[in-house]
C-alpha cells in the first residue's frame, strides 16, 4: 500500500494534475477568505468552510478519474493486477494519495484561522468542527470518484459521472424541500450531503453526520476492491 501511495502521489505531481488542483483550489480559497472574512470584518468561517467544501467536490473527480481509467486504457493496469500487492492495499493507497492532495489544499484554512485569531476574531470549535468536516467529505467525494474510475476506461466519462453523482448527492436535500411525501423529503435528506456538512460547519462534530461521510467512503472503498478482485481474476 505505502509503494501504490507512493507512486500515486508523485504521479500527481510529475503530471502537473496535482499542482493544477491546488493552484486552482488556493486561488479560489483566497478570493473566498478575502472578501468574505477579511474585507467584510466576518470571523465566521462557516460560510467560507461551506464554498470550499463545495469546491472540493468540484475539483477532486479532476484526480480521482485517472486514477484506474487512464491504467485501464493504456493496460498498465495488468502490471499492477501481477503484483504483489493486494486489492485493498491498491485501492486504499490510491484513496490515501488524493486525501493527501486535498488536505495540502486544506491546510491553508489553518493560516486563515491564525490570522483571523491575531485579530480577535477566532472560534476554535467551528474551525476544528468544519476542518473534520471537509475531511470526512472529501473522503467520501473521492471514494466515489475513484469507483466510478474503476468501472470505465475513459477519463472523462469518469470525470463527468462523478461529477453528476456527486451533485446529485449534493442537490437532493434542497430538491426534498419541495417533496410532499414525508418518507421521500426523509430518505432526500438523510442521503443529501450538504445537510450533513452544515453540522460540522457550525462547529458540531455530529455523530449521525461522521457515520454517514465514513459509510459511504467504505462503502464505494468496497465496491472499488470488487471491481480490481474481479479484474485480477480476469
Amino acid at each position: 500500500m505505502k509503494a501504490i501511495y507512493r507512486k500515486e502521489l508523485g504521479g500527481y505531481f510529475h503530471t502537473m494534475s496535482g499542482y493544477v488542483y491546488l493552484s486552482i483550489f488556493l486561488m479560489i480559497s483566497g478570493y473566498y477568505f478575502v472578501t468574505g472574512n477579511l474585507l467584510s470584518g466576518n470571523g465566521d468561517m462557516k460560510n467560507y468552510f461551506s464554498s470550499m467544501v463545495q469546491v472540493g467536490m468540484f475539483l477532486l473527480p479532476m484526480l480521482t478519474m485517472r486514477s484506474f481509467a487512464e491504467e485501464q486504457k493504456t493496460g498498465t493496469n495488468q502490471l499492477l493486477m501481477s503484483s504483489p500487492v493486494s486489492g485493498p492495499g491498491i485501492v486504499t493507497g490510491k484513496f490515501l494519495a488524493v486525501l493527501t492532495v486535498f488536505a495540502i489544499g486544506q491546510s491553508v484554512s489553518l493560516i486563515y484561522g491564525a490570522i483571523l485569531a491575531a485579530y480577535g476574531q477566532f472560534d476554535p470549535y467551528l474551525l476544528s468542527g468544519s476542518l473534520a468536516g471537509t475531511i470526512l467529505a472529501a473522503s467520501a467525494f473521492i471514494s466515489i470518484g475513484l469507483f466510478i474510475s474503476s468501472v470505465t476506461d475513459s477519463q472523462v466519462v469518469a470525470g463527468v459521472i462523478s461529477y453528476s453523482i456527486l451533485m446529485g448527492l449534493w442537490l437532493i436535500g434542497y430538491i426534498g424541500t419541495f417533496l410532499s411525501s414525508s418518507p421521500l423529503k426523509a430518505l432526500a435528506s438523510y442521503l443529501s450531503l450538504s445537510s450533513k456538512f452544515m453540522e460540522f460547519s457550525m462547529g458540531l462534530l455530529s455523530l449521525t453526520s461522521v457515520t454517514y461521510y465514513i459509510s459511504i467512503a467504505f462503502l464505494f472503498l468496497f465496491f472499488t476492491i470488487l471491481m480490481q478482485e474481479r479484474r485480477r481474476i480476469c
